[in-house]
Order: structure tokens, then sequence, then C-alpha cells
């Protein structure tokens, strides 16, 4: 595993990445080359898909961050505890699951990303000392394991990828308990097939999810879809955390179109995120600006639903401060009394947010303005925070940490109580009372 010599703002940085990827999106013809120089050393250590698992990290060397040094052991400890973190929003992508994304068209990069993130669990740990992250917890991000138009082939190829991706988060959190947690991934749109993973994640494997994620939508089905109501009674039933993630969106017409059960896939994968990206948006890749609305247009499916209420036991995540929704939830409770059936209030929204939702700060936006937007709606016991890591680069996501640290406690005037339980405790508070 060959380590570089990364500059931001004419600062040197250090990273280790793979051979087989190096960098942070890929190797010297990579979008995010300019930040890349020559090898510095080399370590053992990298992640194959035969074990899926990395020697151990304590024999690791050290690396350096923006913003930190490696301060921790490989049990958690950070060398300012009044800074540690827990890290509710990280990604992690094994081998095979960079792979099956380009073996599905998802080139160069999933939603037009311009490359598929190099990402190691050594590396991950790295940048977690080096940041005073004393646990994260991992997810698939978009577009989930559903990496096709839905048809039987792309059923059967989803819920392969599924138990492979669970199985592996399994194996590195039962080799990292104290670092490492996971959301499970469900091979939706396919009902029965996510109720056969619930199944197994939670009651055969060893050791279990801390939760599932869910996109956004699939393939149009968002979250306040009736047909996902057996999900959430599995899913109530084991008072589990769901984790939404933003994908690409769908219109309606897409949806109908595509929602079919041939035996392959009607439109390349391409074809599909074209169809779906509205014209104004074109020259921008889908997380851009996308990402935000989709979370947006599933949060307020939700509460239009009514599902919080009909299954809650359910804690949810929603990440980047809410998305779009926040700052247009007035609107939308607003408006809401025009139509028959749904007449949402204010107290409503601000009880069922209060006693079912957390809201990350995963960026880039600065939290000293997130925060107050959140405090509108929600108490400071419903924030955490994420990284969004390896999509967010390792560099830019460590100066994002030096900013936030600042940032939470300018919002909250020096109150460390308020700052620490945003930082660390809300998320200990929210995994801890599950065990």
């Amino acid at each position: 595993m060959a380590a570089f010599s990364i500059f931001h703002d004419g600062q040197e940085l250090k990273a280790f990445g793979r051979d087989a990827c190096p960098g942070l999106y890929g190797g010297e013809n990579s979008p995010m080359s300019w930040i890349i120089t020559e090898p510095t050393s080399c370590r053992t250590g990298v992640s194959r898909l035969g074990t899926g698992l990395s020697s151990s990290h304590a024999a690791m060397k050290p690396s350096t961050f923006l913003g930190g040094s490696l301060a921790a052991s490989s049990s958690g400890a950070v060398s300012n505890p009044s800074t540690s973190k827990i890290d509710v929003h990280a990604h992690f992508i094994p081998d095979f699951y960079a792979q099956a994304l380009r073996d599905a068209g998802h080139i160069p990069g999933p939603d037009g990303m311009p490359a598929i993130p190099a990402w190691d669990p050594d590396t991950h740990l790295d940048f977690m000392h080096a940041q005073n992250i004393t646990k994260a917890y991992l997810s698939i991000s978009s577009p989930g394991v559903y990496l096709t138009v839905p048809s039987t082939i792309a059923t059967t190829n989803a819920t392969r990828l599924a138990r492979q991706v669970n199985e592996y988060a399994s194996r590195l959190k039962a080799q990292h308990p104290h670092r490492f947690g996971f959301f499970a991934s469900l091979p939706l749109p396919d009902i029965q097939a996510a109720l056969d993973e619930i199944h197994h994640c939670f009651h055969e494997l060893d050791p279990k999810p801390d939760g599932v994620v869910l996109m956004s939508n699939y393939y149009g089905m968002y979250l306040g879809d009736p047909a996902l109501s057996p999900v959430y009674n599995a899913l109530d039933e084991l008072n589990a955390t769901v984790f939404e993630h933003p994908t690409t969106p769908c219109t309606e017409h897409n949806h109908v179109r595509f929602h079919t059960n041939g035996e392959a896939p009607p439109v390349a994968q391409k074809e599909w995120q074209a169809l779906n990206r509205p014209v104004a948006n074109r020259q921008l890749a889908a997380p851009t600006l996308d990402f935000p609305f989709d979370t947006a247009r599933t949060f307020a499916d939700l509460l239009y639903s009514k599902v919080p209420g009909r299954f809650a036991r359910i804690k949810w995540i929603i990440p980047h401060a809410g998305g779009g929704l926040i700052p247009t939830l007035d609107r939308v409770v607003g408006y809401s009394s025009l139509y028959p059936g749904l007449n949402l209030t204010q107290a409503f929204v601000r009880e069922t947010l209060a006693r079912s939702f957390y809201f990350d700060l995963a960026g880039p936006w600065p939290a000293r303005f997130a925060i107050p937007s959140l405090v509108r709606w929600v108490d400071y016991t419903n924030i955490v925070w994420g990284s969004d890591t390896p999509f967010t680069p390792w560099a830019m996501a460590a100066a994002g940490i030096s900013a936030f640290d600042g940032d939470v406690e300018e919002v909250f005037g020096g109150e460390e109580e308020k700052a620490r339980a945003v930082r660390f405790g809300n998320a200990h508070g929210l995994f801890e009372s599950l065990v």
C-alpha cells in the first residue's frame, strides 16, 4: 500500500491509498490528481477480496492529516476527549463493490461522480485516529446495492451483492468492534428480498448491524411508499435505526415506465441517469445539487405518509442537516393544509422530529449555518456528526473537521456540554441504547 504526499492550501498532508487505485479519486489521470505527488513510503495490510479484512491496524505506520495527528490507540482512545467524535455518515467501498459498480455501468463513478473513491480499512482508521473519531458507522453510499434498472437479473445481482457487503461489514466490525459499526444494505425495491436480508442480518450475522441504510428512492419508490410497509414493520419490531442516504432522483413517468418484472434491465444505467437528470443541472453530478433535494423529497414523503408515527420504534438519521427540506419545512407544513388527509401542523412535525429523527452535519457546509436552522425544529440532542468520507476526500474532510470544531463552539457560545453532545454524546446515546 503506497503512501502519497498530499497538499492542501500549501500545507503538506499524508494519506494512504491503495496500489490498485492510489490517491483520493483514482490515479494520476484522475480528476483529483492535482493533489497527488510522488509516493513517499509503503506499508502492508491492504484490504483484499478474499478475507475482506486487513492485518491488525496496530502495526500500521502513522499518517498525518490536516487538522490532527495520529494520536489514538486502536481501542478508540483519543488525545483530546473534549473534541472526540462519532461519525454516523461514513462509507466503505470494498474492492468487490467497486468492481460491481464498474460492471453495472457506473463509470467513471456513481451518480455522475468523477471516479470511485479509493478506500480501505487501514486508511479509514488512520483518518479516524488523526481526527479524534472514536467510532464510525459505515454504510454503502448511493446507488446502494441495486445497481441497474429493476428486472429479474437485477434483483438476483442485488440480493447477492447485499449479502456480500453486509457479511464483509460484519467481519470488519468483528475485527474492530470499538472502531466500526455498520448499517446493513437491502436489495430494494424487491420487498421479499429485502425482508430476507433483514432476517439474515439481524438474526444470523454475528456481529449484527447497527441499523440499515435506505436510499432516498429506489427507482422511484420513495420512502413514504405504502409498498415499503412490510419492511418498516420488520424494522419496527427490531427497534432499528434507519440511515437515509440520497441518490439520483426519479420522475414518476420513469418510475412507472421502468418498474417492470422483465428478465433484463430495459435500459443501460447511464441512459437511466440521463432520463432523470434535470435539464438545468446537466453540467453537475447529482450529489452536488440533486442529492439534498432528493433527501427533501423523501423526508417530506415520510412526513406526509405518517410513516414515523405508524412505525414509531424506528429511529431515523437524515443526512446533510436535512438536505433541502429544513429551510423549506415551514412551506411544506403550511401548504399541507390545502390537501385533504395531509394537514401537517407545526406541533405535529416538531413532536415527530423530536421523537424519531436525528440530523447529521455531513457537508460540506459550515455547521455554524446548519445548526441554527435545525434548532428551529429540534433540540441540539437530535443533531449528530458525519464526515461523508471517502466521497468527501480525506483532505477536504479533515479541513471540514477543523472548521466544524470551531463552529460548534461558536454556535453554542462555549456551552461545552452541547458541543460535546453534537460531536459525540447524541450518537453514543442513540446506538448504545440499542445494545
